[in-house]
């Protein structure tokens, strides 16, 4: 029985792989990256790929070239061998003009950072049925890396017919290392002073084109290592450096000064801050690895007018630690991809600032952008690790799923079909309370309501409570012209919230998806609308009653009338962020109906 299943199983690997080659443009025949970290501290990495083309998309838009980007400054790019194989058997040897040194985007106008270069090698000979073959060696000096550290994404843009990982480390150090969403364990042995790790990976998927997919490759298979201790080993060497000495110059002192001259407020302040260090200075999204893990300190980040997100975070924490305000850099990391024995800098993927003040907890900013609300809120799924050089022990905040709520309930008069007038009451929670917006403005309150009815039409707005956790408002409307009207028919469109489901453009769905679909929160949002129609008026609009439960949330969409009084019920509850595969079906049912444009709308004739 075992092999009868045994044999099933492997038969149905087999036809998932051939059917994927089908539809492919291309095929990786081969893909070895080997690393090597040496005596001295240098490390090599070795990269040798074997493609073939399927398709003439394939040349002409996706593998026409390959780009190699590595810093001139400490590291040291090889060429060993370039060149195809026709589909007639024909070898076309690379020739020396189509290799062509250039800046990567990410380091145009980055004068500090010019020295990272991007090699670009053009391909030729290429045609359907051609394999590309491509053979070069990066070796970077010794100390240009901490420790030798992974981060590999087994997937391509098409699919792997066999992949090769092998690391190659001085027999004195253990390798740390972890595999996600793919099974396998290397092939170890020790030669010559050496400890070698060999995976071998065969028939790998490739990349889901599907949109809305969980953030930072979390669904692929991926493969991350390390030869530092731990962690916390990894985080004391990391905060050793000059920037986490949080430094200023005069300048930097003056803009401080002017914020805090008679203000007392501490988190109006920190926000000042935050929006000279988002908003005056350019973004530059340098990744970590092509500065070798070190970051310029404060003042050469002020001074360039420039900096990168951790460059940033830490200039805004300089200037709050100037201002008198508690302030530490966070690096946030994918709860997938968290481990304390894995002592990998690869892993930080964004880069915060938490303050602390007396009246308000804990606060998480943005140094990159102005957030409206504490992204303490958007945790869910996170580890934030503090980098604060005081501490030598790692400290960490883990994401807890905070559910956002929306309720808003409209009562609108429409007896003059020629003006509306209402009232509205709207009640948030957690993440959908741009708490942080309000606080420095409250009428920024008004920016809540969207769609037919949008922020010009609001005559007067309360709060009537503000807490990160909660708040309630109410605001009255008025609006002249408030229907569509044709041909005796007129359309009155619900309004909406600006921060809820339809903020995120989740609306065109295909009937099936290959990987996991990711939403920006857990949410429930409820509308209740009293719409009274002019008398005599005649309802077009369907009454409704659609009621839908899954293994994915619930849906509500209750149309009812009572004389000239209309109520309108629409409320979507979803209790999960990452949809599976296998749920898709039901996500699908419950978007699909909250998009519908018919149920967003009251048609009635006069």
């Amino acid at each position: 029985m075992k092999k009868i299943i045994l044999v099933i199983f492997c038969i149905s690997v087999m036809n998932l792989t051939f059917s994927q080659n089908e539809n492919a443009d291309a095929e990786f025949l081969k893909v070895i990256k080997e690393y090597t970290l040496n005596e001295d501290g240098s490390v090599e990495y070795h990269y040798i790929k074997s493609l073939k083309l399927l398709s003439h998309y394939s040349f002409h838009r996706l593998y026409g070239e390959t780009f190699i980007i590595y810093n001139t400054d400490y590291q040291k790019l090889k060429i060993n061998s370039a060149f195809t194989i026709m589909a007639d058997g024909k070898k076309v040897i690379t020739p020396s003009n189509a290799f062509n040194e250039v800046l990567p985007r990410f380091s145009t106008n980055a004068p500090y950072f010019n020295n990272i270069r991007e090699m670009v090698v053009t391909h030729t000979g290429l045609e359907v049925g051609t394999v590309i073959n491509l053979d070069y060696t990066i070796t970077s000096q010794a100390g240009y890396y901490p420790y030798l550290m992974g981060d590999e994404i087994l997937s391509e843009e098409s699919p792997v017919k066999e992949q090769i990982i092998k690391v190659v480390i001085p027999e004195s150090l253990t390798l740390h290392s972890a595999l996600t969403n793919i099974a396998g364990e290397p092939i170890t042995e020790t030669k010559n002073g050496k400890k070698i790790y060999i995976w071998t990976f065969n028939s790998i998927p490739a990349i889901s084109k599907d949109n809305y997919q969980e953030s930072d490759n979390r669904s692929s298979p991926r493969l991350i290592f390390s030869t530092s201790t731990n962690l916390e080993s990894t985080y004391n060497d990391f905060v050793k450096q000059q920037a986490f000495d949080y430094s200023s110059n005069e300048s930097m002192d003056k803009a401080v000064a002017k914020i805090t001259t008679n203000k007392s407020d501490k988190l109006k302040i920190a926000l000042e801050l935050q929006k000279i260090v988002s908003n005056n200075l350019n973004n530059i999204v340098i990744p970590l690895q092509y500065t070798g893990f070190k970051c310029r300190t404060a003042v050469e980040t002020w001074n360039s007018n420039q900096g990168t997100p951790l460059e940033k975070a830490i200039l805004l924490t300089s200037l709050l630690h100037k201002a008198d305000i508690q302030a530490e850099p966070v690096a946030i990391i994918p709860n997938k991809n968290f481990s304390k024995e894995i002592g990998n800098l690869s892993m930080f993927n964004e880069f915060l600032v938490r303050i602390t003040l007396k009246n308000h907890g804990e606060i998480y900013i943005a140094p990159n952008y102005v957030n409206k609300q504490n992204l303490i809120f958007d945790f869910s799924g996170k580890t934030a690790l503090l980098l604060d050089k005081s501490n030598d022990k790692l400290k960490i905040v883990l994401g807890k799923d905070m559910p956002s709520s929306i309720a808003m309930e409209g009562e609108f008069d429409l007896l003059d079909t020629e003006k509306l007038l209402g009232d509205v009451h709207i009640e948030l929670k957690n993440n959908a309370v741009p708490y942080l917006s309000l606080y420095m403005d409250s009428s920024y309150i008004k920016t809540i309501v969207s769609g037919r009815i949008s922020q010009s039409n609001i005559i007067s707005s309360s709060i009537e409570k503000l807490t990160q956790q909660n708040t309630i408002c109410k605001l009255s409307v008025e609006k002249d012209n408030p229907t569509n009207k044709q041909d005796g028919y007129l359309t009155f469109e619900l309004p909406h919230t600006s921060n809820g489901v339809d903020s995120w453009h989740i609306t065109v769905l295909p009937a099936k998806r290959s990987a996991p679909l990711e939403i920006p929160a857990v949410i429930h949002e409820k509308y209740r609308f009293a719409l009274v129609l002019p008398k005599d008026s005649k309802l077009v609009s369907k009454l409704q009653n659609i009621e839908i439960s899954n293994n994915v949330g619930n849906l509500l969409i209750r149309v009812e009338k009572d004389e000239n009084e209309i109520i309108i019920t629409r409320e979507i509850k979803l209790h999960k962020k990452v949809i599976g595969i296998n749920e898709y079906a039901d996500f699908k049912e419950i978007m699909d109906i909250w998009n519908n444009s018919n149920f967003r709308k009251v048609i009635f004739k006069e």
